[in-house]
């Protein structure tokens, strides 16, 4: 090469029209930077998560400023659990001749239900919750436990051990009184029913009854006996009651006539009574009261009558008392008996038909019989 002449230099490579590039290094830097923009990323969110609730952040500070500060809550007491129920168990001699009492106190210590635990010893003082047992040999094929529980009734239950070793039957034993003890508890912690009412009796229904709005009706026959005039009189009557607070007022009718051998008359009344009952037991009681009436009176063999001639009808009245006893038949029929004293208060003048005088007047004695049938207005329940 000649002096003073630049080197030569190498024209670049030519692949069709464009210049080829030189080979650069492999791209491997590219992971690495992913890796931190994913980094920086969630360190972002983070960032965003805390500044957007700063109380929830703060909350947990609070809370332990604030009970470190302040007495802890007292927690909640239990209610006490009702005591076991202890469990006594005793053998009669014959009994421990077919089993072993320490077998049978060691098998139902294991069955026994929960609340219940069995004592030391077969006897001890009295309480509520003491399950006594009691095991006895009545023939000597059998066993019969025996369980009492809060002094409730005795429970017995009979086993059969003939042929059976002393263990099984201990075993045997030792469930069945297991058993029995459960059943005697559930008894008692079962709710116990509320007692029927007592339906009254009899003798309590008739003295609430006594009280009682009562309507009668009542009839049979009735005869008096007048001082003055024709001297008896027979007839029928019919009266209605109502009973209210044993006062009872009624109002009755009566046709009466005298006897055909004697004057003829006809004495048609109609009254009212009022009086008040004594019972001297269920089935019986007694009556005293007063009566008035106004009675209708015809004489039909009169010639005259309250001076006029050949009248022969006029009015008197009466009163008097009423004194009375009865009798249940049966249900609400009863048997009266009355005996009616009282005096004739108008006088009733007539001429017979033979000329002479006479009146209806004076005293006056009645007697009748009745059959009465009564109705309540409320009979009790």
């Amino acid at each position: 090469m000649p002096s003073g002449s630049s080197p030569a230099r190498t024209p670049p490579l030519r692949t069709g029209l464009g210049r080829q590039r030189p080979a650069r290094a492999p791209r491997w830097e590219l992971p690495a930077l992913a890796a931190r923009a994913a980094v920086l990323l969630v360190v972002a969110l983070v960032l965003q998560l805390s500044a957007a609730h700063p109380a929830e952040a703060a909350e947990p500070r609070a809370v332990v400023a604030i009970t470190s500060g302040a007495a802890a809550p007292a927690a909640p007491r239990l209610p006490d659990a009702a005591a076991p129920i202890e469990v006594r168990v005793a053998l009669s001699r014959g009994a421990a001749e077919e089993v072993s009492s320490v077998r049978v106190r060691r098998l139902l210590e294991i069955e026994l239900p929960d609340g219940a635990s069995l004592a030391a010893e077969p006897v001890g003082p009295l309480g509520d919750r003491v399950a006594s047992v009691w095991v006895d040999r009545p023939t000597a094929a059998r066993l019969e436990i025996q369980v009492r529980l809060d002094g409730r009734a005795v429970v017995r239950r009979q086993i059969a051990v003939s042929g059976l070793t002393s263990d099984v039957a201990a075993r045997l034993v030792a469930i069945a009184a297991s058993e029995m003890i459960l059943a005697e508890m559930r008894r008692a912690r079962a709710p116990r029913r509320p007692p029927s009412p007592r339906r009254p009796t009899q003798d309590e229904v008739e003295l609430a009854s006594r009280d009682l709005d009562t309507l009668s009706i009542s009839a049979g026959p009735y005869a008096a006996v007048v001082s003055g005039g024709p001297q008896a009189l027979g007839g029928a009557g019919l009266t209605l009651g109502l009973r209210r607070l044993r006062l009872t007022e009624s109002l009755f009718a009566r046709l009466l006539a005298a006897p055909s051998g004697g004057e003829p008359l006809r004495w048609l009344e109609a009254g009212f009574s009022g009086d008040y009952r004594f019972w001297l037991a269920a089935s019986w009681r007694l009556s005293i009261g007063a009566t008035a009436s106004v009675a209708s009176l015809r004489l039909p063999a009169a010639i005259s009558v309250d001076g006029i001639a050949g009248e022969r009808d006029t009015w008197s009245a009466r009163a008097g008392l009423g004194l009375g006893v009865e009798t249940r038949l049966g249900g609400p029929v009863w048997l009266g008996l009355t005996l009616d004293p009282g005096i004739v208060l108008r006088p009733a003048h007539y001429v017979g038909a033979r000329g002479e005088a006479g009146a209806v007047e004076g005293a006056w004695l009645g007697v009748g019989l009745s059959l009465a049938a009564e109705r309540r207005s409320a009979p009790p329940r």
